[in-house]
């Protein structure tokens, strides 16, 4: 029994409270099809006091522009070595023929808060 305006449901490709939603509201009726996106992910070791093992950040949008969908992650890894894996995924359908995700993953390293 869901009693909020929003609720936002996060757990991952067809999950098993995602999957009873779509059946009891009919949420697939006028939906997109599937869509695919590249990724890169890095492993860097950092600083261990900025380490907290555990943690996930994920973002979406910038550095792509509006018309481009994709996002960010940051994954704090295991507690013995302070290492984060950091990752960036575009997805396939974008129309720009200059964008690099490449270079996006890049734009995105150099951000203060990365």
């Amino acid at each position: 029994e869901l009693h909020a305006k929003v609720t936002i449901f996060a757990e991952g490709c067809h999950g098993h409270l995602s999957k009873q939603l779509i059946s009891k509201f009919n949420l697939r009726d006028e939906a997109e099809p599937q869509s695919y996106g590249l990724g890169l992910k890095e492993v860097w070791e950092i600083k261990p006091e900025l380490h907290s093992p555990g943690r996930v950040e994920h973002t979406i949008g910038w550095p792509l522009d509006k018309h481009t969908y994709g996002g960010s992650f940051l994954y704090h890894l295991n507690e013995s070595t302070p290492l984060i894996a950091v990752g960036f995924v575009v997805g396939l359908d974008y129309t720009n023929p200059y964008l690099s995700p490449f270079r996006e993953f890049q734009r995105f390293k150099h951000h203060p808060s990365v």
